[in-house]
């Protein structure tokens, strides 16, 4: 199938397979970030409060990406994020899966106009007609705006930076939470696994079908908002110091599975947006209030 050069899309996973954990520090505020810190090549990435969907930014290098957008009830928590840090420029605009609460708000982001974006990057072919048109909208946005469209596939590898996401997908027909294309990010020895909505028969796939060393990380996003749980057999072999979920901890009373991550210690970004950053040998993680509008 035809690639998009201009994105370095190549078909190899370039992890190496003796890859070192990165240590996790959970820190207050980034007043407790290490002397000198800021001043060191760092991969980031901003968790945004946007209840229970995801909306994630990406830094490294000078070049930024979002990896999905949220629900469009959210949108202006995307632009207030962007436009606080100065950001005018995505490198990428990278969707999972086209369900609205991952979708809707990359639409925004192409409709507005506000920012420039090199490229629109969806698991699914340009062409696909989705019963509520979130992927039909967002196509329309991206070309209306100019903006590349771009199908990525199981092996494909972008760069951010000097970040590298390699693109892990089961085509099983298992339906669209399961098609979502989850990638490994690897920044030094430092590692994030981003799941999309994948479910956990995903994950027993890729146990199956993966070689061991490029499902470990350092960090984790929960699948699937984290209402479905995580199988043990993944968490043995990825080895995630931390969780983050997409969701409210106080959910938990509508999905009861949420426990599972509480009792980890994991973090939910719908109770305060959160920050991860790491030089490549050491993650730094905080989290802010809860967002008020």
């Amino acid at each position: 199938m035809k690639r998009l050069l201009a994105i370095l899309l190549v078909l190899a996973m370039c992890l190496p397979a003796n890859a070192l954990a990165a240590e996790v520090h959970i820190i207050a505020d980034e007043t407790a970030l290490p002397a000198g810190w800021a001043e060191k090549e760092l991969f980031r990435i901003t968790v945004i409060d946007t209840d229970r969907s995801d909306a994630m930014l990406l830094e490294c290098g000078g070049e930024k990406m979002m990896v999905d957008g949220g629900l469009g009830t959210y949108y202006r928590r995307v632009f207030k994020v962007l436009d606080d840090k100065g950001i005018t420029e995505l490198k990428y605009l990278y969707n999972t899966h086209y369900d609205g609460d991952h979708l809707m708000g990359l639409t925004a982001i192409m409709n507005s106009g506000l920012y420039q974006v090199g490229s629109f990057l969806s698991a699914v072919r340009e062409d696909y007609k989705d019963k509520y048109e979130y992927h039909v909208k967002a196509v329309r946005a991206a070309r209306k705006r100019g903006i590349p469209y771009v199908q990525i596939y199981d092996g494909d590898v972008i760069t951010l930076g000097d970040a590298t996401l390699s693109v892990l997908r089961c085509d099983e027909n298992w339906g669209a939470n399961n098609r979502s294309a989850a990638c490994l990010v690897q920044f030094g020895e430092s590692r994030l696994f981003l799941s999309g909505d994948c479910g956990n028969q995903v994950l027993e796939y890729f146990l199956e079908n993966r070689d061991h060393a490029l499902l470990k990380c350092d960090i984790m996003k929960a699948m699937h908002h984290g209402i479905n749980g995580i199988v043990q057999e993944f968490l043995d072999v990825a080895q995630p110091e931390l969780m983050f979920v997409p969701n409210k901890s106080s959910n938990v009373k509508k999905s009861p599975n949420l426990k599972q991550f509480i009792e980890m210690g994991a973090l939910f970004s719908g109770d305060g947006m959160i920050v991860m950053e790491t030089d490549g040998t050491e993650w730094y993680v905080w989290q802010y209030p809860n967002w008020v509008d």
